[in-house]
């Protein structure tokens, strides 16, 4: 397979994925963000990589985003969101962060390629292959979860781009400058 049709594949794919999903999944996070005192975001092995990088987006849109487990991460209580990806639905570390944020008071957004495994405020499906899944995708394992989860990102900062009236200007007055 030459490059050109392995990307119209994996792009045939992705659009496949989001149009499985609520049209509004997006929009629905970034509203769940906006009116959020704390964002802490979690989830682990390359779903961790692309939230890590969902959090920092949410630093340089000016919100006080953080990855959970990282030492400068606050506590949670009222008023905060915690945001996590659970590709399969069930995780025992996400499980024991999850009693603990409802235990502050947190409110629970997962996004999850098995919505109904899941207890939160709200379940985004996000219909994408996992490592458990058959693998029918030309992407290996569970690479089209992460993909899905990365683009899904990104469209909800675009979301909150808007809804905070923030323009790439604005990210980039608060991206690193110490490279």
């Amino acid at each position: 397979m030459n490059t050109a049709e392995g990307l119209t594949a994996i792009f045939d794919e992705m659009r496949g994925v989001f149009a499985r999903m609520p049209p509004d999944a997006p929009a629905q996070l970034a509203r769940e963000i906006a009116k959020a005192r704390r964002i802490l975001v979690y989830g682990v092995g390359r779903n961790g990589l692309v939230l890590q990088s969902f959090a920092m987006r949410l630093m340089h849109l000016g919100l006080d985003g953080h990855f959970v487990g990282q030492l400068s991460t606050p506590p949670v209580g009222p008023g905060d969101l915690l945001f996590m990806a659970l590709a399969l639905g069930r995780l025992p570390t996400g499980e024991a962060i999850v009693n603990s944020a409802k235990a502050a008071g947190t409110r629970i957004v997962v996004i999850s390629a098995r919505p109904d495994a899941v207890a939160a405020d709200l379940v985004i499906p996000l219909p994408a292959q996992t490592i458990a899944d058959p693998m029918t995708s030309i992407l290996p394992l569970g690479s089209p979860f992460e993909l899905a989860l990365s683009l899904f990102s990104d469209l909800t900062v675009i979301e909150l781009m808007t809804l905070l009236e923030r323009s790439n200007s604005d990210l980039a007055a608060r991206h690193a400058n110490l490279l």
